[in-house]
């Protein structure tokens, strides 16, 4: 009489533990990630001149520490009350707390076209946009 060795076939049957290829998102991953696709929306979306919707970029917050759930990356026009606003570009970092209503906003570039691009392919953005992030996620705290 034949007798199944389950030992043997519970091992035949074991394809090992899978990695999970899901890659961890922190703050400064999710910024650098977003800067990027807000790059190379710009180059198309964003004219040189007059106006148009502003472009934007959307993530939630990965770090449990800042109060803020959520924050924009967005480029838009300045107010038609602004000098040279047919050429004026602003790049503005924008906390929420979801699901209150309430917002907190920054400017840390303001250009043309082409002075937005530069900023968002600097080595020093990153860094600005961390440190708007946090202090723009602080000033909702006592909202």
């Amino acid at each position: 009489m034949n007798k199944i060795n389950h030992t043997e076939v519970n091992k035949a049957n074991f394809k090992g533990i899978k990695k999970m290829n899901k890659e961890i998102q922190t703050l400064e991953t999710s910024i650098k990630k977003f800067v990027k696709t807000l790059a190379n929306r710009a180059e198309r979306e964003v004219p040189e001149y007059g106006d148009f919707a502003p472009v934007y970029e959307q993530f939630q917050n990965p770090d449990k520490s800042l109060v803020a759930t959520d924050f924009m990356l967005k480029i838009s026009k300045p107010p038609k009350n602004i000098a040279n606003h047919e050429k004026i570009r602003n790049l503005e970092v924008v906390a929420y707390k979801l699901p209150l209503p309430y917002k907190a906003e920054r400017i840390i570039a303001t250009g043309n076209k082409e002075d937005i691009l530069k900023k968002l392919q600097s080595e020093e953005v990153l860094g600005e946009i961390h440190k708007a992030v946090k202090s723009l996620s602080d000033n909702l705290e006592d909202v």
